[in-house]
């Protein structure tokens, strides 16, 4: 009798034990699904991953970003577990498959240029400051020969200011356009050089948002060239705080009821100022357009 009852009492224990474990012993759960975790920060995304107890963690970077305004640098495009980009939230996997996290990045090169390019703007500035207390100095030895000269060059300032500028008949123009970093030294150069002039070219609309908090006015970022390009080239051009009905001025054979992103304009405007915090050079919008 006494047996019995010790082999009923371990078949309990036995029982109880085997209820207590949750049966995912060398597993991990999946956090949020593929889809939730594409344009998070993949750092944020790698330490989730691993606290929920994925041990195998794989970074794969994507250097595609040229402007960085539409995707930042570090943004995920893709996660995979075990193969799998479509897997979905708590799932349980074995703890030592592969978790691959793509992200988009800058190139290293146009990193590289990035800082090469800031050292050139500190160059350029000092140069320019010196180059002007030197054209104080000469100013005041020859006062009478600067102001016809002032008058010479006005007057033809007001001639060269009536013929809108393109690549076609401005060289300063045509480098501007073929930059391939958009905070290039030569960008605030030609911002300064030709402020309140006229430029015209062919670029589209990479980005639009309401600005501020208006519901018809819009900060819209453009770039050269023709939507779906895989090569990128010039500034980031934006038209800001902007209505598209009465700011835009737009023309065409086939106007749309709405415009977005992705829409190929042919655009003339006035050259405002390029802000070297922002990266932006803003244009006054004076017809636009629809091609």
């Amino acid at each position: 009798m006494k047996k019995i009852i010790s082999i009923f009492i371990a078949c309990i224990i036995i029982t109880l034990v085997g209820c207590s474990g949750d049966g995912h012993e060398g597993e991990a759960k999946t956090p949020s699904g593929s889809s939730v975790q594409k344009g998070r920060d993949y750092e944020e995304v790698v330490n989730e991953f691993k606290e929920k107890g994925f041990k195998n963690m794989r970074t794969e970077k994507r250097e595609d970003l040229v402007t960085g305004w539409l995707t930042k640098d570090g943004e995920v495009e893709s996660v995979s577990v075990d193969g799998d980009q479509d897997y979905s939230s708590d799932e349980w996997y074995s703890n030592d498959v592969e978790v691959v996290i793509t992200y988009h990045t800058f190139p290293e090169k146009e990193k590289r240029d990035t800082g090469s390019a800031d050292q050139k703007s500190s160059a350029k500035k000092n140069k320019s400051k010196n180059d002007k207390e030197d054209k104080s100095t000469n100013d005041k030895e020859d006062k009478s020969n600067s102001e016809t000269k002032e008058k010479s060059n006005n007057d033809t300032s007001v001639e060269s200011a009536q013929e809108i500028v393109t690549v076609k008949n401005n060289e300063d123009f045509a480098a501007v356009l073929a930059v391939k970093n958009e905070a290039d030294p030569i960008i605030s150069e030609f911002a300064k050089k030709y402020e309140g002039r006229t430029i015209e070219f062919d670029g589209y609309i990479a980005n639009m948002m309401l600005h501020g908090n208006y519901k018809t006015r819009y900060n819209i970022l453009i770039l050269a060239g023709d939507y779906g390009d895989t090569t990128f080239s010039g500034p980031n051009f934006q038209f800001k705080d902007v209505n598209v009905v009465s700011d835009l001025n737009l023309t065409g054979s086939n106007i749309p009821d709405t415009i977005g992103m992705g829409q190929n304009l042919h655009i003339t405007a006035a050259v405002e100022e390029y802000d070297e915090t922002s990266g932006l050079f803003r244009l006054d919008p004076i017809s636009t357009e629809i091609r």
